[in-house]
């Protein structure tokens, strides 16, 4: 599958999601969990489940996540020391891939609100974000992912004057047993650009994964 086709595929699942399904629902748990030597992050959602006319199976689900990470911070190429970041979040949103591995593509996306505390940086801030991800085929089974969440000064609490904005970004591979299960290691990283425009990353990691639904 080439890329312009699982873009095209992403854009379908968002109207996947507005539209009413032909086929029934099944209730779903989702379960999302990574872990690194600096970072580590979990996600427990819950929602329904139904098949498209393409194959496509996707979940709309609401769920709450929480990370954090531990690592030595860097404002542009300085280190400032160790710093312990936490992030309580409440998303909704949509995941899903297509059936079958001859083209096992797919799609995540959210919104999200979020609670990020830095407590060395004195850093407390509030927000709306989007979550997206993209699955690419590589092999049968063996996908390319690559993601990012942005949380952006105006969907700040009181368009936040700590930072201009607050990302994330990860890629990595991933292997699918089937529809609802699968295995993944990503570079990870968490970064604000600060008030002043400085680049200041939180936590850099390889982390491991796992992802479930059922």
């Amino acid at each position: 599958m080439r890329f312009s086709s699982v873009i095209s595929t992403s854009f379908l699942y968002l109207s996947v999601l507005a539209a009413p399904m032909a086929q029934a629902n099944y209730d779903t748990l989702f379960i999302d969990a990574a872990s690194g030597e600096a970072i580590e992050h979990y996600r427990l959602g819950y929602g329904e489940t139904s098949r498209g006319e393409v194959g496509d199976v996707v979940t709309s689900m609401l769920y709450v996540g929480y990370y954090r990470s531990d690592d030595i911070a860097k404002i542009e190429d300085t280190n400032i020391g160790e710093t312990e970041v936490e992030v309580l979040s409440i998303g909704s949103g949509g995941f899903g891939y297509i059936e079958g591995h001859h083209q096992n593509g797919g799609a995540e996306f959210d919104f999200e609100l979020s609670q990020t505390r830095v407590e060395a940086l004195d850093y407390d801030r509030t927000a709306i974000g989007f979550r997206t991800q993209v699955f690419l085929p590589v092999v049968a089974g063996l996908q390319l992912n690559l993601g990012f969440n942005l949380r952006p000064f105006f969907l700040a609490s009181d368009w936040d004057d700590q930072a201009e904005l607050e990302y994330e970004y990860q890629g990595g591979l991933e292997y699918a047993f089937n529809l609802d299960a699968a295995i993944y290691t990503h570079y990870r990283t968490m970064k604000v650009i600060d008030e002043d425009e400085n680049d200041v990353t939180l936590a850099e990691d390889v982390v491991l994964g796992l992802r479930f639904r059922f």
